[in-house]
């Protein structure tokens, strides 16, 4: 440790300990009022090595008539350690003592709007799942926040959205997403989904960082085929825990929120790497294993996020909420708003979409 003799001339090194003290020597410094109601004439002991104490007065000195209460328990930012801290037995203060109004926690955050780049990607998303058919000029438009996918003919519709998320980026994704009533059919095959990939490439060759099974979250989607009450649901591309959407109906349309979160705990028990893609029926090794994260999907009234925060935390055992552990890829997130139909034949006029697209990071809340 190192000794000084004022607090008003401190030249020797004091303010690598206590921050709020000037550097330069000789400087006139502004102590807080936490520090100047010590004495000015007080001999400190600065433990440069001990970071779990600050000071250490003489005994000319009353630490007792500098803080309300020595008890840690007494001490909003002392709470969970044992005895006295302020001062401690010894006539040491705790780190803990000097910050006695912890600012309290802000509210959950509501995430920003998500900067989604629409796009017509059929080499990862078109082709792949109508062929030549697929249509995506013309098919697509905005009201305000809405992004709408409306079916001009018979043929596979769909339009992609590319971004710069990554997914371990992403602790929560909301959206208000809907189908308009009236519409659509039951052997219409609606989604509104994401996966991890770039834009060129080979999968099979690149596996790291395009689509795989195990990389793919169908947000809402409806049945493939004749689908009636309960048709659309929360998947994950056949893997996980899929959840129909309880009392709704293609035909009669829907209007619904999403709630998206990672579980950051891994409560779920996730692998933490995996090291194989599956593409379709075929397993494809990774150079090296890639990180998997666990993430939910739950619905709820249109307007507002399902939960925020913790909240989160009470859903994940909802029987209404979809779970799967899904990898990370080396590529950013890509969205999509199609209609396959069944045969590949839609109806016309058949009108989804999404609003309010929202993205909280790690980090963020």
């Amino acid at each position: 440790s190192v000794r000084c003799f004022s607090f008003l001339s401190c030249q020797c090194g004091c303010a690598k300990a206590l921050p709020f003290m000037a550097l330069s020597p000789g400087l006139d410094m502004r102590l807080p009022l936490r520090v100047v109601r010590l004495s000015l004439a007080l001999v400190v002991t600065v433990q440069v090595a001990s970071p779990s104490f600050l000071v250490a007065a003489n005994e000319s000195h009353s630490l007792q008539q500098t803080f309300a209460h020595k008890e840690c328990s007494a001490n909003p930012t002392c709470v969970g350690i044992s005895g006295d801290c302020c001062p401690a037995s010894n006539g040491e203060i705790l780190e803990c003592c000097l910050d006695t109004h912890p600012s309290p926690p802000g509210p959950p955050s509501v995430g920003s709007a998500l900067d989604m780049v629409p796009s017509c990607d059929a080499h990862n998303v078109g082709f792949p799942n109508c062929g030549d058919i697929a249509r995506c000029e013309g098919e697509y438009s905005e009201s305000g926040s809405a992004r709408v996918l409306t079916a001009t003919s018979d043929r596979c519709a769909y339009v992609t959205f590319k971004t710069n998320l990554l997914l371990d980026q992403v602790l929560r994704l909301d959206a208000d997403v809907f189908i308009t009533p009236g519409t659509c059919s039951e052997s219409d095959n609606l989604a509104f989904w994401f996966f991890q990939t770039v834009e060129f490439g080979d999968a099979f060759q690149e596996p790291a960082s395009h689509w795989d099974i195990l990389s793919e979250v169908d947000l809402f989607e409806t049945f493939i085929g004749i689908g009636g009450v309960d048709s659309i649901n929360s998947n994950f591309a056949g893997q996980g825990q899929q959840k129909p959407w309880k009392n709704l109906t293609i035909t009669g349309g829907m209007r619904q929120h999403i709630t998206m979160w990672q579980d950051v705990e891994n409560l779920a028990g996730c692998p933490v790497t995996q090291s194989t893609a599956r593409i379709g029926t075929t397993t494809v090794e990774y150079e090296r294993p890639l990180p998997v994260v666990s993430i939910y999907v739950t619905h709820c009234a249109p307007g507002a996020p399902c939960c925020t925060g913790d909240d989160c935390k009470t859903l994940q055992s909802d029987p209404n909420t979809a779970q799967a552990c899904i990898t990370v890829k080396e590529a950013p997130l890509l969205f999509a708003l199609s209609n396959w139909g069944a045969g590949h034949r839609v109806t016309p006029g058949c009108e989804i979409g999404a609003a309010d697209v929202t993205v909280v990071q790690i980090g963020d809340e």
